[in-house]
């Protein structure tokens, strides 16, 4: 575990950085402790980076950690590198989840969308793995991922499109945006992203057994319903939790794990831990980089993320035609 340490400490590094660097002025580490504190906000320096940066930060942390463990979990689950809750249609089936509420009902508190997004993951997440199961070729899972997520995207804008309330809400949203952050909101994502933890765990240790095939983890004891039930349960409910912080992000569930891996991390309880902490880097990095690079700009977070994981995708799929074995 002492590797998956180092992307934690550059982790806490980059969440300094975030919140002592803003588009158009920075404070020293002496003054943002002084800054925290104190009990209120005594100045506008203070107010921007206790109610814009730091909700903003932790949101980054909470969605990218997220996606990164999903991302981890369902790798290994499906034995697949290609595979990402974004690009298998559960952020997207969370996403819609919420839209479709919102479309319906009309605007509602954070707390009243956790349900419908919990029910949109799970049910692409069920269709998606009831295809994949039903064909031992890892392209039919991405195939199907791939064709459930253009479906559940078409089906979102055209919801957006049709209610002007709806799309003056959700138009920026499903890029994947983090100025949205807020303390109810990373409240609700924090606690989401624990629950899906909390599954997670024991479904980590599980898997390193069932990676050893379904006979042998079987013989040695492994309940293997019991262990694809955390796993799922886990992909389904991180997921929801980053689409409730962030929207419908892509990419960050592909890469995180491959990197961690890169780092020497193979166990499922390491990657699981160090492509949380790469997945929360990647998205703190993609957000930063969009408010210092671009001060008068809005380039947000889920744009720099797609820019990377879609050259980090094909680089994949080169090295994976070139590999079959």
């Amino acid at each position: 575990m002492i590797r998956a340490a180092l992307p934690i400490a550059l982790l806490a590094l980059l969440c300094l950085a975030s919140l002592m660097l803003g588009a158009r002025s920075g404070i020293d580490l002496a003054d943002l402790a002084a800054l925290f504190a104190a009990p209120e906000p005594s100045n506008a320096e203070a107010i921007v980076v206790r109610e814009l940066r730091l909700p903003r930060t932790l949101g980054a942390v909470i969605a990218g950690g997220a996606l990164g463990m999903a991302g981890a979990l369902i790798q290994t689950l499906t034995r697949n590198p290609l595979t990402d809750p974004g690009l298998l249609g559960v952020n997207a089936g969370a996403a819609l989840g919420i839209v479709a509420t919102v479309w319906i009902a009309g605007p509602l508190a954070q707390s009243a969308l956790i349900t419908p997004a919990l029910a949109g993951a799970f049910a692409a997440l069920g269709i998606v793995w009831t295809i994949g199961a039903s064909s031992r070729s890892p392209l039919t899972l991405i195939l199907a991922g791939t064709a459930l997520t253009a479906l559940l995207s078409a089906i979102l804008r055209g919801m957006i499109l049709s209610d002007r309330a709806t799309l003056d809400v959700y138009r920026d949203w499903l890029v994947g945006v983090l100025d949205r952050a807020d303390v109810t909101t990373v409240a609700i994502g924090f606690t989401l992203a624990a629950i899906g933890t909390a599954f997670a765990i024991p479904a980590s240790r599980r898997l390193d057994t069932l990676a050893l095939g379904s006979d042998l983890a079987s013989a040695l004891g492994t309940n293997l319903v019991a262990a694809r039930f955390l796993t799922l349960a886990a992909i389904g409910i991180l997921a929801t939790a980053a689409v409730l912080v962030s929207g419908p992000l892509l990419f960050v569930g592909l890469v995180a794990p491959h990197l961690a891996r890169a780092q020497g991390l193979q166990t499922t309880p390491a990657l699981m831990v160090g492509s949380g902490a790469i997945g929360a880097i990647l998205l703190l990095i993609a957000d930063f980089a969009g408010r210092i690079i671009a001060p008068g700009l809005v380039i947000e977070a889920g744009l720099g993320v797609t820019l990377i994981g879609g050259v980090f995708l094909i680089w994949i799929v080169r090295r994976e035609g070139r590999n079959p074995a």
